[in-house]
């Protein structure tokens, strides 16, 4: 878990380390905007152009053939590897010598476009229809007339294009994370006059990188940084205080329960509501498991005392048997004896199966006393057994109400009994079971002592004292909880289950 925290933080402080590595929609963000940028400078010079070609040529009609009509040109670039192109070709010697008028209106707008490249950085070239470069700030009285944006806005379209940029110095190593200082935007725009293209403005610029952004917002960047540096540490706080440690506190206690006669203690701090329900079930469940160890140790020594008897009278009697000189009447009562005490034996061995299985014999399921009432009547016909609200459904398999209610009625019968009485009833606090009986009742010193293994007052006639402690574990692990009831005659046993056992 530690690892797996360390990993989750891990990721949560590269998160802004890797944002350096996804520039892509930001880049595509500056080269739009450089190239909406070009594209508003590039139609100011159109205007310009045509109008100073309008003013040396003595036309009237400047612009647009329709004065109505309107065709916006929005950004479009983007940074895919499909839309970079190579580096512009070098300009070549013009083939064609420019018209007088482009030699007159040239400088004038060479002084205008140099004035403004002081402050855009930007590159201007300003053609004839030939493709010649007639003023800008760079390659005057050559052509452009094989790159291929210039010859398609000699025809009358406005292109953009990106290129790839031709550095005069070595790139930095850090610009190698964003594709946009690599690229150059070229925008080629036709100067129309009357309807016909009289030349082209050609303007370039590099567009801005993030790195000029994250210097520029490196102060915000650094409170940013300390930021998530003091989030993440928060974070792995909070985990490791309400997570991390309980769990661990958890092993720690778990592998301490399990030693031999360590019992449960809870963490002082659970952190979290689950992690508290989880260390509640693992002290129920140690607790159980340290019941059943202590009932194993008990129910083993019962057994060696329980068996002994027997087992004593038997091995005496066969070594009895052995002599000659024994009457037929002698014999006779000795084997008596064996056949009882074997009897007696069988009865624990069953009682003890009886009781070992009592949490299998509590399977899920529910029953009600209609449904098992015919049955358990013609097992004891000699007592009167009458039943109340016998259709409330208690949350027993009916495998498991027959076991209860065949050890109390055999108890009931064996202590004088005629008449037993099993009510139901349910209510907020859950579902019961009374079982009472007219017999001649339990004495006061022994009511502490019924519920225990092989406690019997009638072991003289073959009582195992079992009867009532398999009905006590077989409530217990059905999730109920079984009472004895003071009462001046008779016995009456309750058998209780909350609601939340009901409800799962």
């Amino acid at each position: 878990m530690g690892t797996v925290l360390l990993l989750v933080l891990g990721l949560v402080l590269c998160l802004p380390i890797a944002g350096l590595f996804l520039f892509r929609f930001y880049a595509n963000q500056l080269v739009q905007q450089t190239e909406e940028s070009l594209l508003t400078q590039a139609s100011v010079l159109a205007a310009v152009y045509a109008e100073a070609y309008a003013s040396e040529t003595g036309l009237d009609a400047v612009g647009l053939t329709d004065p109505q009509g309107f065709t916006p040109v929005f950004p479009s670039l983007s940074l895919g590897s499909e839309t970079i192109f190579p580096p512009r070709p070098d300009a070549t010697p013009m083939a064609t010598l420019p018209s007088p008028v482009y030699r007159v209106i040239g400088p004038e707008l060479s002084r205008i476009v140099n004035a403004s490249q002081r402050n855009t950085l930007a590159g201007y070239r300003l053609l004839d229809p030939h493709g010649n470069v007639i003023g800008g700030s760079a390659e005057l009285g050559l052509s452009l007339n094989h790159v291929d944006e210039v010859a398609r806005a000699l025809g009358g379209e406005t292109v953009s294009v990106t290129r790839v940029r031709v550095r005069n110095t070595p790139e930095p190593a850090v610009y190698s994370v964003s594709q946009g200082t690599r690229v150059r935007v070229f925008v080629a725009m036709p100067v129309v006059v009357d309807g016909d293209v009289v030349g082209a403005v050609y303007l370039s610029r590099t567009p801005n990188h993030i790195f000029r952004f994250l210097y520029g917002e490196r102060f915000n960047l650094a409170k940013a940084a300390l930021f998530v540096i003091v989030s993440t540490a928060l974070i792995g706080f909070v985990f490791w205080r309400f997570v991390t440690r309980p769990i661990q506190s958890l092993i720690q206690r778990t592998q301490t329960a399990g030693s031999v006669g360590a019992r449960w203690e809870a963490p002082g701090q659970f952190g979290t509501k689950e992690i508290e329900n989880l260390s509640n079930s693992f002290q129920i469940l140690t607790e159980r498991l340290h019941d059943q160890q202590d009932a194993l140790k008990t129910y083993t020594a019962h057994v060696t005392h329980e068996l002994k008897s027997p087992l004593t009278a038997v091995k005496g009697a066969a070594e009895l048997l052995r002599d000659e000189d024994m009457t037929t009447a002698q014999r006779d009562r000795f084997l008596d004896n064996i056949e009882r005490d074997t009897a007696r034996m069988e009865d624990l061995l069953a009682s003890m199966r009886a009781f070992s299985l009592a949490e299998q014999n509590a399977e899920e399921g529910s029953t009600t006393l209609r449904q098992v009432g015919r049955e358990i009547r013609s097992r004891f016909p000699a007592l009167t057994v009458s039943t109340c609200n016998e259709n409330v459904a208690l949350p027993l398999h009916p495998h498991a109400l027959k076991i209860i209610l065949t050890h109390m009625l055999e108890n009931a019968q064996q202590n004088g009994a005629g008449d037993v009485s099993l009510t139901a009833s349910k209510d907020a606090m859950g579902q019961q079971l009374v079982i009472q009986d007219d017999g001649r009742g339990i004495s006061a010193g022994n009511r502490d002592k019924v519920l225990m293994p092989f406690f019997t007052t009638r072991r003289d006639q073959g009582g195992t004292g079992m009867g009532l402690n398999i009905v006590k574990s077989v409530v217990e692990a059905s999730g109920g909880q079984l009472t004895l009831h003071s009462l001046t005659s008779g016995a009456q046993f309750t058998i209780r289950f909350n609601a939340r056992a009901l409800s799962e």
